[in-house]
């Protein structure tokens, strides 16, 4: 397969040749190849015109999403009701924080798949073929919010920003993407919708619904000493980053296959690291299947709508970052409490690993509803 940038030159040979150029003697040369490198890599994944994404807003996507989180949090004392038949279209409902990811699945066919089941819509090509989800921000608009009734929307989608960070042969390529989510008209052409969604910014709420910042890592195969290594240590404790004190609400679950299946369903997602554990121990060395970063986000969002029940409050904004993976069959705790007691809006929220390590950090904006 190979990747083609704006010139029309396939983006692998540009990798190529940069790559074979850094191995020579040199430390000018070896800044310039890194350079022309990164460039070229930004230039040509921020040039990509990525397919646009139409979704009717029925409700089963989001009610299916109700239904295989419903048993993860308790409905004792919170006025948050799950229905088990699916709401009718004629009774909308506003569309729940973070269910947008449930809807808009990627537009590709088997053969746009790569051997690790991600697409090849924000790949750099080949060396990197490891891709984690860092982490990102979404906000919610209070004065254009979607409706489960049916109607037509689009997810416009782009690139913004390639870096490139770690030495030459140790890169890490941060692909910075950006999706703005509105409402579109029956047979509204294509042009016009990029023109009316894309071009006038995050900021112009009466045509974006949602603007949602995704931060993906690719990086290169593991060595076989680099995956000896890793399984080496499956059984090991890991480093642990020390999570904030004193949550006001705590929520533990036990993530299961059947989570990560369903999830990997409802978002139209083949990533194997969620359900292939001989891959997910062999190629890229972890110890287990690992919890998706975008459930990870719609767990945080969960949780806070759950602890805050009936009050007559909405999410309108989430910025979190994922430091540490997350495990299937490992417990969890999803905490949170508020920044100030004189604020009521702005809640810190974190998940906890199994050993009470901080492996998800994040903040919510939450205000009165409209």
């Amino acid at each position: 397969m190979f990747l083609i940038n704006s010139s029309g030159f396939p983006m692998n040979r540009i990798i190529s040749l940069v790559l074979r150029s850094t191995k020579r003697p040199g430390s000018v040369d070896l800044i310039r190849a890194y350079s022309s490198f990164s460039e070229r890599l930004h230039d040509g994944l921020t040039s990509r015109q990525l397919p646009l994404s139409f979704d009717y807003l029925h409700p089963q996507p989001s009610h299916l999403l109700n239904l295989t989180l419903t048993d993860l949090f308790p409905t004792v004392g919170s006025s948050v009701k799950i229905h088990r038949s699916l709401p009718s279209c004629t009774r909308s409902s506003h569309l729940p924080a973070g269910h947008h990811l449930v809807y808009f699945p990627p537009q590709v066919t088997l053969s746009e798949l790569l051997p690790d089941g991600t697409d090849t819509l924000h790949t750099p090509g080949s060396p990197f073929n490891r891709r984690l989800w860092a982490g990102g921000s979404v906000k919610f608009s209070t004065a254009s919010r979607l409706l489960l009734d049916g109607s037509r929307a689009v997810c416009v989608e782009g690139i913004r920003n390639v870096i490139v960070k770690g030495p030459p042969g140790a890169e890490k390529i941060i692909v910075k993407i950006e999706r703005q989510i509105g409402a579109v008209r029956e047979a509204e052409a294509e042009s016009d919708v990029r023109k009316r969604i894309w071009a006038t910014g995050e900021n112009d709420e009466a045509h974006t619904s949602i603007v949602e910042n995704r931060d993906l890592v690719f990086m290169r195969d593991k060595t076989p000493v680099q995956l000896s290594q890793d399984k080496a240590e499956f059984s090991q404790a890991s480093r642990m980053i020390k999570s904030p004190t004193d949550p006001e609400f705590r929520y533990r679950i036990l993530p299961t296959k059947a989570l990560l299946f369903r999830f990997s369903a409802l978002t139209f997602n083949a990533h194997l690291i969620h359900l292939d554990k001989s891959y997910t121990q062999d190629v890229e060395g972890y110890r287990n299947l690992l919890v998706h970063g975008p459930l990870t986000l719609t767990l945080l969002l969960t949780a806070l709508r759950r602890h805050l029940g009936g009050k007559d409050v909405t999410i309108s904004e989430i910025n979190y970052k994922n430091l540490a993976p997350v495990y299937v069959d490992e417990e969890l705790a999803i905490c949170g409490k508020l920044k100030s007691t004189k604020d009521v809006s702005a809640w810190d929220v974190w998940i906890e690993g199994r050993d009470g390590g901080l492996a998800v950090r994040g903040t919510i904006s939450a205000d009165k509803a409209e």
